[in-house]
């Protein structure tokens, strides 16, 4: 009679689970050390690593949220992620595009016909990559008036406002880290979607993440709970306004866990079709590794090259990275609000994915 192992299956089962559990364990011990190691004894913020999209998230807060009320910062800390929100809106408008109710390279003037006639031939791949020639019309006129900055105004309008500038480039060809391409990205999406953009990033992007601690600044978020204030490296405040029209580029709030979280969802889940995905991590600028709302980064680890998702983003006294790599799922966040220079934020996340 032919030996039937199948009473062994249950067995095996539980060794294999246990065994995995077991690497994992090791794994997520491994990496507090690791932080330890390579974070500097004065960090302020969170950080945030994992070894693949298997693992769990080990995460370490340090220093203090508030220091005029001596509140520390723990893992569940909301920090503004500065222009880390470029890369979500870029997401959103991917998203779009998959829905059919954008394109890539169509001219803005489709949703915005009130636009000079050169400016309306800008594309969104142009606004997305910060190639579009149109001259930062709202830094110009915060230099003449910083009240600007608390305009209490929408994308459509600041966009028609701010964004009405002659060309001082050929579409595509200059790279410019303006705002202003930024406010005619949400003008675009409110006006194919007939809805305020920051609903539309929700709808399209956070709810489906499952995210809890991530959404847009209100313009007393420094009074919200659960919210770290940022400091210069002397300790001052340095904490910037949020006014409603700058909401594609930098007016997210979020957390390490959330962030790993949306870059699952992302390049991990159904959300992007392969094309948008492709879109997303194909660079546009060479010379800034930019693709997309975002860079795309090659860092050589001991286990040969990997190229990450780079998304970094700085606003007053928060300074934001978020390393992944779509390939398994590793990522290291660094969320700092003292005013640490981004470079070196840069620095400890590739010490940190080479030593995994």
């Amino acid at each position: 009679m032919r030996f039937r192992p199948s009473w062994l299956a249950p067995f095996i089962l539980c060794a294999t689970l246990a065994l995995l559990a077991g690497c994992a364990a090791l794994a997520n011990m491994a990496a507090g050390p690791l932080i330890e190691r390579h974070v500097p004894p004065d960090y302020s913020g969170v950080v945030a690593v994992r070894e693949d999209a298997r693992s769990t998230l080990v995460e370490r807060a340090s220093g203090l949220a508030s220091r005029e009320e001596a509140q520390a910062n723990t893992k569940d800390t909301r920090f503004l992620i500065g222009s880390i929100t470029k890369w979500i809106s870029a997401v959103t408008v991917l998203r779009l595009v998959d829905l059919g109710k954008l394109d890539l390279d169509a001219p803005i003037a489709r949703h915005l016909p009130e636009l000079p006639a050169p400016n309306g031939a800008v594309t969104l791949r142009q606004l997305l990559s910060n190639r579009s020639g149109i001259p930062n019309g709202l830094s110009n006129a915060l230099r003449k008036d910083p009240a600007v900055a608390k305009l209490d105004i929408g994308p459509v309008a600041a966009a028609l406002r701010f964004g009405a500038g002659a060309l001082d480039a050929k579409p595509g060809e200059k790279w410019d880290y303006s705002v202003t391409n930024w406010l005619l990205v949400a003008a675009v999406v409110e006006r194919a979607t007939k809805k305020p953009f920051t609903e539309s990033v929700e709808e399209l992007v956070l709810a489906p993440a499952g995210v809890r601690d991530t959404s847009f600044a209100s313009v007393d978020y420094e009074d919200e709970a659960g919210m770290a204030a940022a400091y210069t490296t002397s300790g001052t405040r340095k904490t910037p306004p949020a006014p409603p029209m700058v909401a594609a580029s930098g007016t997210l709030y979020s957390t390490a866990r959330d962030l790993v979280v949306l870059a699952d969802t992302v390049y991990r889940t159904g959300l992007l079709s392969d094309k948008a995905r492709t879109e997303l991590s194909t660079i546009q600028v060479p010379s800034e590794e930019y693709a997309l709302g975002g860079r795309v980064r090659t860092v050589a680890t001991q286990r040969g090259p990997r190229t990450l998702a780079w998304e970094s983003g700085a606003t007053g006294g928060y300074k934001t990275l978020l390393a992944y790599d779509p390939a398994d799922g590793r990522a290291v966040v660094l969320l700092n609000n003292t005013d640490m220079q981004q470079a070196e934020q840069g620095k400890i996340a590739v010490a940190l994915f080479n030593a995994m």
